[in-house]
């Protein structure tokens, strides 16, 4: 028996080259507010002001996990570190998303921390509720 299956969902806009500066905890929510919005998916493909909260998010699997400064390659030491301790020493940056991927009930994005250092970092996120893409349209 051959089984194939492609999981690829529908998603309403791109976070690609777009930059996070700010991200808040609310009880079980993450709320990402972006410097300047993202793109939507469809004809026009414009950028949109918004953010994005997540809702249901169980922050025992959400984590931020910071590689290598940009450039580097071979061995390299990183630090794991739970969202909440981010949050906590991180108050002036920006996170270019890079690469968005949605799985069952989990997301990840990758790309580039902005501070004094450019520091690729990766933020996973467990979660069971929604994500809501907030406009400004």
């Amino acid at each position: 028996m051959k089984t194939e299956f492609k999981h690829n969902p529908s998603i309403p806009y791109s976070l690609h080259d777009m930059r996070v500066n700010k991200i808040q905890v609310q009880e079980d929510k993450i709320i990402l507010d972006f410097e300047n919005g993202y793109v939507k998916l469809t004809e026009l493909y414009e950028q949109i002001d918004g953010n994005i909260t997540i809702e249901g998010v169980d922050f025992y699997f959400t984590s931020v996990t910071m590689q290598s400064e940009l450039g580097s390659f071979g061995k390299f030491q990183g630090e794991k570190m739970s969202l909440v301790d981010f949050i906590k020493q991180y108050q002036n940056y920006s996170f270019e998303i890079v690469d968005e991927l949605y799985g069952y009930n989990q997301v990840l994005y990758s790309g580039y921390l902005y501070t004094a250092k450019i520091i690729q970092m990766e933020i996973a996120i467990y979660f069971t509720g929604n994500i809501i893409y907030e406009t400004e349209e």
